[in-house]
């Protein structure tokens, strides 16, 4: 029987590239997936994304609910583990980082993603809904 889990994803552009992270979790699959995490018992989405922001990128940098828009929600099984289904909840942030992205207890490593870019495994809330989405409203463009 499969697991229904909510959780939050938040999507940084810079200069025409995404913010991608490999945590530990995903690491398990290999696979590159948005800032962001399950919903907590008693958090909102929202509060479960600055939550996540502050836990996995630190240094600091805290957004505000202001900074966030939501832009989906979406069910799909997880990339870190098939055997649950997420129910995620997607924001576009519109502030910048301005701290330095150091890996830390959750995040191994992070990437400003181009389109078209092979060597990073996406997860398939980047890949079949972020990525069409930002490319549609023309806020993520190849860079060629």
């Amino acid at each position: 029987m499969e697991k229904l889990k909510r959780v939050v994803g938040v999507a940084f552009i810079e200069n025409g590239k995404l913010l991608i992270v490999k945590s530990k979790r995903s690491n398990k699959t290999n696979s590159w997936t948005l800032v962001g995490g399950g919903i907590e018992t008693g958090e909102t989405e929202i509060t479960a994304a600055l939550r996540e922001v502050n836990e996995e990128i630190g240094q600091g940098f805290e957004i505000c609910e202001e900074d966030l828009l939501p832009i989906m929600c979406f069910k799909e099984l997880a990339a870190s583990d098939p055997d649950i289904i997420i129910e995620m909840n997607m924001y576009l942030a519109t502030k910048r980082i301005h701290v330095n992205l150091i890996p830390n207890d959750e995040i191994l490593e992070y990437h400003w993603y181009s389109i078209g870019e092979k060597e990073y495994n996406l997860s398939s809330s980047i890949r079949e809904h972020f990525l069409p989405y930002a490319i549609q409203k023309g806020i993520f463009f190849s860079q060629n």
